[in-house]
């Protein structure tokens, strides 16, 4: 898979260096500069390698474009509430879409093994729960934000594991593996805004969210529809 997209990853390699470099102080003032290139340069190879006329590719694309608002929105964020909520709604629109677009993959046979999705529905219950308990004091004014988040991106990361099956095995992988690195960059993204900065947050964040868009991008790229088998009537 990375052989026919080596060009496109070497750059996206480039992109994710030089916005982990924007990290430290000396260079964060380029962040602004680098930042957006990550959600541009996607969905621009989206919109070359794949056909933009299927509905799942068109969702991806708009998720995207919201989550490029929501990084420019966060950038500019600060210790505006206000910024930051909209931020949170962008990447909130963001997972709404992208779960709209793996619920079609699972309605084009949702008679076929839901294994994985099930797995993933009790661990993403869990971890939710769980999460959302420990950082509920903390919050403050944003219980309610925050919990509406973490229930579209957990229904997000679980309809991706509802793809088994339903799609060739690379791209369910690339997507799925995707949906949790956004869970894990989300989280960590949380527990630094909402109860304790730490050092390596930046890097943590940014390392796990870029490659969570650039696995769902690939994802949607290599996508290929399992054809669900035709039942046989008996005459």
């Amino acid at each position: 898979m990375f052989k026919r997209h080596r060009s496109f990853s070497l750059i996206f390699l480039l992109i994710m260096i030089l916005n982990l470099m924007v990290q430290s102080t000396f260079f964060e003032g380029y962040s602004i500069l680098i930042k957006p290139l990550i959600c541009l340069s996607l969905a621009f190879y989206l919109y070359k390698e794949s056909n933009m006329k299927a509905g799942f590719n068109r969702l991806v694309f708009a998720g995207l474009i919201f989550s490029l608002i929501g990084d420019v929105l966060l950038l500019y964020a600060g210790s505006d509430v206000y910024l930051f909520l909209y931020g949170l709604v962008s990447f909130l629109m963001a997972h709404i879409v992208y779960s709209s677009a793996f619920f079609r993959d699972f309605k084009n046979n949702p008679q076929e093994s839901k294994y994985y999705g099930h797995l993933m529905l009790f661990l993403m219950g869990v971890f939710s729960m769980s999460y959302y308990s420990w950082i509920r004091d903390y919050l403050n004014d944003f219980k309610i934000p925050v919990l509406a988040y973490i229930f579209v991106i957990s229904i997000m990361a679980i309809l991706s594991a509802y793809r088994y099956r339903r799609v060739n095995l690379l791209s369910f992988r690339l997507i799925c593996l995707g949906a949790v690195f956004f869970v894990i960059s989300d989280s960590a993204l949380a527990f630094r805004k909402f109860v304790e900065p730490y050092s390596f947050a930046g890097i943590l964040i940014m390392s796990t969210y870029m490659i969570a868009q650039f696995l769902i991008t690939m994802g949607t790229i290599e996508r290929k529809v399992v054809e669900k088998p035709q039942t046989v009537q008996k005459v």
